[in-house]
């Protein structure tokens, strides 16, 4: 996909971002011609990515506590982040 082509549909897309009910306009050939520059993109990229200790991950544990505490002997310390 030519650069200024891909540009011009991130742009339409960028442009509803955070507009619930605003839809884009997108043919065939575009979406396919967007898959396969992704990934041809991503493909690109690197698998794993090299990084020094210590490391603490974030994220949002939802409704898994209770599936994940038989898993720990104490429940985890409470921690600002």
């Amino acid at each position: 996909m030519e650069p200024a082509v891909l540009d011009g549909v991130i742009n339409r897309l960028l442009e509803v971002r955070g507009k619930p009910g605003k839809q884009v306009r997108l043919s065939e050939a575009e979406i396919r011609k967007l898959c396969v520059t992704s990934r041809e993109i991503f493909l690109k990229q690197p698998n794993l990515l090299e990084l020094e200790a210590p490391i603490k991950i974030c994220g949002m544990v939802i409704s898994c506590n209770q599936h994940l505490l038989p898993h720990q002997r104490h429940p985890p310390k409470k921690k600002k982040f």
